[in-house]
This record gives structure tokens, sequence and C-alpha cells, in this order.
């Protein structure tokens, strides 16, 4: 069973009626499944029986796929750390890969770097509320992730190659507003992107408030997908005077100063 860590036990149990020998393969530590119903969720429902297998089942029952094929090293770094105890390695074909040895992509200074994080405090790119969607956007911050997007183009990355994305729906929905007139830009949110990956990925985090509120961004399961989708590029959008509150965003901020890949918005503001 593929992906098992995002099926309800109910549907778990369908397909192992009919087997003899079941293998388990998923991810409780990335997107749970979708469960509308939370009174549902609080019953049990929320639970997977991947989830409770691990429980479960002596240690010589599992096992960590710890041979990544995917990521940079330094892509990889930050989730391995705060997901997977440090366990996970790049494969050498992969390890040291940039955007920059694409073909037909110049060198520049953001594809020939892994991780690029981009800190929006001060340039007054607050959030806003999308009554219609019951979902927040931060068009500053949009503007600047289609900013972004453009400078990948020019150095020769294809459209087809890079993704943004966004945990939130109204401001994927901005993107596409702001972005529509570009042939073959791919705007999604992270929910809908596990298990696919890009060369580049951009990542608008939006939150950016006084009150240091994170929302539905505590849940890091959604954040541990988000930053994964990357192959040689994850660039990563936010305010970190707002980020900074919740501990697993300030690890991240200090991960991108341990990388040398903290920079500030200001750096393409008056561009």
């Amino acid at each position: 069973m593929d992906e098992a860590s995002q099926a309800t036990e109910p549907l778990s149990w369908v397909p192992i009626t009919q087997a003899k020998k079941v293998v388990f393969a998923g991810d409780a530590l990335q997107l749970p499944p979708t469960i509308y119903s939370e009174e549902a969720k609080k019953k049990g429902l929320g639970l997977t029986l991947f989830e409770r297998l691990q429980t479960i089942l002596p240690e010589e029952g599992q096992t960590l796929l710890r041979i990544q094929y995917r990521m940079h090293e330094t892509i990889m770094g930050f989730s391995s750390q705060q997901f997977y105890k440090g366990a996970l390695q790049a494969d050498e074909s992969v390890r040291a890969h940039t955007a920059a040895e694409l073909p037909g992509v110049k060198s520049t200074g953001l594809t020939m770097k892994p991780l690029i994080y981009v800190d929006t405090a001060g340039a007054g790119y607050e959030e806003a509320w999308n009554d219609l969607l019951e979902s927040r956007e931060n068009e500053g911050e949009a503007r600047l992730a289609l900013y972004l997007y453009q400078e990948l183009r020019e150095a020769g990355i294809p459209a087809k190659s890079i993704a943004l994305l966004t945990p939130y729906v109204a401001q994927a929905r901005l993107l596409k507003q702001l972005g529509g007139k570009e042939e073959g830009i791919e705007i999604g949110s992270i929910d809908g992107y596990q298990g696919r990956e890009k060369e580049a990925i951009i990542l608008s985090l939006v939150r950016s408030n006084d009150r240091g509120e994170v929302g539905f961004l505590s849940d890091t399961r959604r954040m541990n997908v988000g930053m994964t989708r990357a192959r040689r590029l994850l660039i990563v959008l936010g305010d970190s005077s707002t980020l900074s509150r919740h501990p697993f965003y300030l690890k991240f901020i200090e991960y991108s100063d341990q990388k040398d890949a903290h920079h500030s918005a200001w750096e393409w503001i008056h561009q």
C-alpha cells in the first residue's frame, strides 16, 4: 500500500482482506488523510492504520528509507533534522546538484544556491483575510514571489521546472490572478502537491502580523511536504518577525543563517 499514511483505517482494511502479505509505505510526518468531519476525526478516524502499526509492530518489522534521490543535501537537511533525527542521506547523484547545472541555465545569485530564505520583515507585506475563500493572502509577498519566478525564467529555467506553492488557497488564487499572463506557470497549494517535485520551488508562507500568529502553519507536517518538493532550489518567502515566534520556524530561520541562505526582501524590492 503506497501512501498508506494518507488512507483512513477503514480504507486500509479493504485491500488487506484480500492479501496474504501486506507492505505499508508512507510517511506519517507528512500530510494525513483529508477528513471533513471533526467529530469523526476526534473519535478515531484521524488515526491511520499506518500510525497504529508504528506503535504495535516490533522494530524488526519497521524500517526507514534513509537514502533519498530528489534533493540537494541542504534542502533535505532541515527536514532531516526536524522530522527524522538527522537520519536522511542524499544520494551522490543529487547531493550537490544546483539549478545552475541544468542545460541552458545561467549561473546567478539564485541558481547557484540550493536554499534561499527571503525575509519580508519590515517590507510592509501585511497578510489579509479573504472572506470569500475564508483564507489568508499577502499581495506584497505574492508579487515578490512572481518577481523571483521571473528571475529564474530569465536565468533559463523552463517554466515546467518551477512551481509556486503556498499553504493558503487565497494566496494561490491571488498568485494565479497576478501571474495569469505567464505561459506555463504552475501555482498550487502544498496540500495538492504531496508526491510531486520540481527542480525549483518558490514557497510563499503568507503570514505577517504583529501578533505572531501563524495559524495552521503550526501543522508542521504541511511544511515538511512544502519544503521537500524542490530538487535543486528552494526559495522560501516569509516574515521572520511573525514566524520566529513559533519554535519550528525559528529553527528554520536559524538553519538558513547557518547555510548563509538568509536574505532580506529589500535586496529585490527596489530592483
